[in-house]
């Protein structure tokens, strides 16, 4: 561990820092318009490039780096264009500005890992196949004076025995920068990748699993928990989990053990300012930058061997770029990186107030009011008072606009938008004082909305101090009453866009404000809303379910159909519409089959003519899991019928499908071919991708039945580069697995193993267990065509496993046909 007494006494020489790249000297390395190229032409970055060959070598080494195709793209119209306006790169990419901004964004944080992980012993590309399997955030600032200690971390989390490494000390000393350099650098260790894990927002450790799933694209099918579907796909898995901010789940701190019994070639990487007292956790105090000793100065040219002095001076050029230490101005910087215990945000902070032109005039100002506030918060640790009293500073700085502002910020997730703050914060206009707060770093600038607004974000030690400042002033409900009440209307604007072409840009913008919308059913729910816990959770679950966030929203929808059971109200009709459907999406039929029938029963009695109608579709689509066809035949009839009286199109073409899918199972093929295409056509004209990727996948499995293969062979093409446009993953995986038969039929037996290995993998990933018997059976029958029956066997038996798991009687019956055919065939070779 190391000795911050030591540290400090002995500070390490670094003249040219590893992690030195951010986003603006990145940009300026691509030549990015408004990015001067004299931003990597000054130290270190200067040094950095020339160790490497030069700037048209680095450019030629990520030029030919592995890049997924829309970033390959991207990089290829930036180098080949320096200096373009956004629209140009927009306009020859044929993307919207949102999209464009989108793929920059993700393009930035793969170099920035591929940059700050090349040594100059090897070539850029060492870590590119690995910078794809990661969601690090990426650094805006440069790492500094933590080299050795990132190297002591990585040095640990090296070492067989540790799996649970724990990052312990105050808020503001760095811990979650620590962790995501310490990711970075440990990228290529880890076959299935490293992956971040925020939990800045959450305060209920039963959310701690689902936080997990979500973060990998993990979800659980049938009657299994998450917390079960969880081990299993990480069972296999060689991977890194860097879980940030868990202090306040510390009770939830046994489903890690869980997961890494499970797990043998799991790690965890936890941030906490307190360890978390588990069976085999190992502890690092992360320290504080090294400082001189005011008392015992040393000389002027050696002070920038002393992190917290680079750090103060680094914030304050900046704003002043002209800034240096002086024999005139040493003393007081030397006091302030002292005062403040070498605790980076607290230095950031401070750096933030020296805004006049005559910065080392103001220095004596900072250094006595920081000493002013020395020892105000007595109740608080020693370095936690330092940390209080540095935003205290800066807070008590503030305009009383701007200080109620800060405080009413805190009710948001970790990011949030223009609009949003204009609204919650009641401030109309908001974005120059927004601006200010970002200025003092109070606030920062995160990536730009799907809309293309700008989005802020708060550091979680700020948030605390605002949220305590909230709770003192008296405005906490209020303002979260406001919160619920924004992102309220937030959904319910989106979901008029469902079966639009708008949908797919709504649901990205819906995952932008996951932890938003998690913050204002929570307080619903705590302070008694529970209608406007239904009304959310009506409007967003369709979205959720285009993201894949199965679990958690069915966790929310229990928790309020629990506490508002005798509400008898819309909203609880239509959670319970939406909780049925992704019961349904799980496997889980007979409980999808209880919530619809006691939604539609509820439908009816309150005269709800549109639900009752989707509800019909939902009842019938569990009883054609259970095999009762005629009867959801006639729900599905009376499902029809009641849309086209309301003249509901969308709903109209839902209806249809449902009908098709019986009519189908009923042996009424034709019919049901012609119902398809009447549903396409209709969700065509709607420009619902999400729907036409589910018809064109409907009809390719007919046509496959009915042996038109270049007919199913068309529909699957279009299918499947709509699916995979939309990033939906259980319908890419049911595309590729009539892909995959559709090329053995080809004998292109080679294709058809890729195609269904591809489908296996993405049901394993999102933990759908119908998917990955039904890609496991495809593969056992092509392994048993090729005669390599005890591959067939395995996938028969496995596949046995999952059908039972998801109590699917027909699936049970037809996998049991071919291992009775599997044994017929071995018997025949023998």
């Amino acid at each position: 561990m190391p000795d911050s007494k030591s540290a400090k006494e002995n500070p390490p020489l670094n003249p040219v820092p590893a992690l030195i790249w951010d986003e603006n000297h990145l940009k300026a390395l691509l030549g990015l318009r408004r990015h001067p190229l004299r931003l990597i032409q000054q130290q270190p970055w200067q040094a950095w490039i020339a160790q490497r060959g030069g700037l048209n070598q680095v450019r030629s080494s990520l030029h030919n780096s592995p890049l997924a195709p829309n970033q390959r793209l991207l990089l290829d119209t930036l180098l080949a264009h320096p200096d373009a306006s956004a629209t140009f790169y927009r306009n020859r990419l044929s993307v919207s500005q949102s999209t464009y901004f989108a793929y920059l964004a993700d393009l930035v944080r793969t170099l920035l890992l591929q940059l700050n992980n090349w040594r100059v012993d090897e070539p850029a590309q060492a870590a590119s196949d690995t910078a794809l399997l990661t969601n690090l955030p990426a650094p805006l600032t440069p790492l500094i004076g933590a080299e050795q200690t990132v190297s002591a971390v990585t040095g640990l989390l090296d070492r067989p025995g540790v799996r649970l490494l724990t990052l312990t000390g105050p808020g503001g000393v760095g811990k979650t920068r620590m962790a995501i350099a310490a990711g970075a650098a440990l990228l290529a260790n880890y076959r299935d990748g490293v992956f971040f894990i925020p939990l800045e927002t959450l305060n209920d450790p039963a959310l701690l699993i689902p936080q997990i799933a979500r973060s990998l694209a993990i979800e659980k099918l049938g009657t299994e928990s998450l917390l079960d579907a969880l081990k299993a796909s990480l069972r296999r898995r060689q991977m890194l989990l860097i879980l940030d901010n868990f202090e306040q789940l510390v009770q939830g701190g046994t489903r890690l053990v869980e997961l890494l019994q499970a797990a043998p070639a799991l790690k965890m990487l936890v941030t906490s300012r307190e360890s978390l007292n588990l069976y085999g956790e190992f502890r690092f105090a992360v320290p504080e930058l090294t400082h001189p000793d005011p008392a015992d100065p040393p000389p002027l040219e050696q002070l920038g061997r002393w992190a917290a002095v680079e750090l103060f001076v680094q914030r304050v050029q900046a704003i002043h770029p002209a800034f240096a230490v002086t024999e005139a101005n040493q003393a007081a910087i030397l006091d302030i990186c002292d005062h403040l215990d070498g605790l980076p945000l607290a230095i950031e902070l401070a750096a933030a107030q020296v805004k006049s032109l005559s910065a080392n005039q103001t220095l004596p100002d900072l250094e006595h009011g920081l000493k002013a506030l020395r020892d105000a918060s007595r109740d608080r640790p020693p370095r936690q008072q330092t940390l209080w009293n540095a935003i205290d500073w800066s807070y008590q700085l503030l305009p009383a606009a701007e200080q109620q502002l800060f405080r009413h910020l805190a009710v948001f997730g970790r990011e949030w938008s223009l609009d949003a703050a204009r609204a919650v914060c009641l401030m109309a206009d908001v974005q120059p004082a927004l601006a200010a707060l970002a200025d003092k770093s109070l606030l920062r600038y995160a990536e730009p909305g799907e809309d293309g607004q700008p989005r802020f974000r708060m550091l979680q030690a700020l948030r605390e101090y605002a949220l305590d400042h909230l709770e003192s002033s008296h405005e906490t409900q209020e303002a979260r009453r406001r919160h619920a009440s924004y992102y309220l209307d937030f959904v319910e604007g989106a979901e008029q866009a469902v079966g639009s072409a708008q949908q797919t840009r709504w649901a990205r913008r819906i995952r932008q404000e996951h932890e938003n919308l998690q913050l204002a059913l929570q307080w619903a729910l705590d302070v008694g809303e529970t209608e406007t816990a239904f009304r959310l959770l009506g409007a967003v679950w369709r979205f959720w379910d285009m993201l894949n966030v199965w679990s958690e929203a069915r966790l929310w929808m229990e928790r309020a159909l629990a506490q508002g059971a005798d509400l008898h109200s819309a909203g609880q009709a239509k959670t319970l519409w939406g909780a049925s459907w992704l019961a349904a999406h799980q496997s889980d039929y007979a409980h999808a089959l209880a919530l619809a029938q006691r939604g539609l029963l509820l439908a009816r009695e309150i005269g709800e003519k549109r639900l009752v109608g989707l509800l019909l579709q939902n009842v019938a689509g569990s009883l054609y899991r259970l095999g009762e066809y005629e009867q959801a035949i006639r729900l599905a009839q009376e499902s029809l019928q009641l849309f086209r009286e309301l003249d509901d199109r969308e709903e109209i073409a839902w209806a249809l499908d449902h009908l098709a899918n019986g009519l189908w199972q009923r042996g009424e093929r034709a019919r049901s071919k012609e119902l398809l295409e009447e549903s396409l056509a209709i969700f065509r004209s709607l420009g619902h991708e999400w729907a036409i990727a589910a018809s064109l996948s409907h009809l390719a499995r007919l046509a496959l039945q009915d042996e038109e293969n270049e007919r199913a062979a068309v529909l699957l093409t279009e299918g499947l580069a709509l699916a995979r446009e939309l990033g939906a993953k259980q319908r890419i995986s049911e595309l590729l697995r009539d892909v995959g038969l559709l090329m053995w039929r080809r004998a292109d037996f080679a294709q058809a193993h890729t195609a269904l290995d591809e489908s296996l993998a993405l049901s394993r990933e999102i933990g759908d267990r119908t998917g990955e018997g039904w890609a496991l059976n495809l593969l056992g029958r092509l392994a048993m065509q090729q005669s390599d029956f005890g591959t067939a066997r395995r996938c028969f038996e496995q596949t046995g496993v999952l059908f039972q798991q998801a109590g699917e009687s027909a699936a049970i019956a037809y996998n049991q046909e071919c291992l009775e055919r599997l044994s017929l065939a071995e018997n025949s070779q023998e």
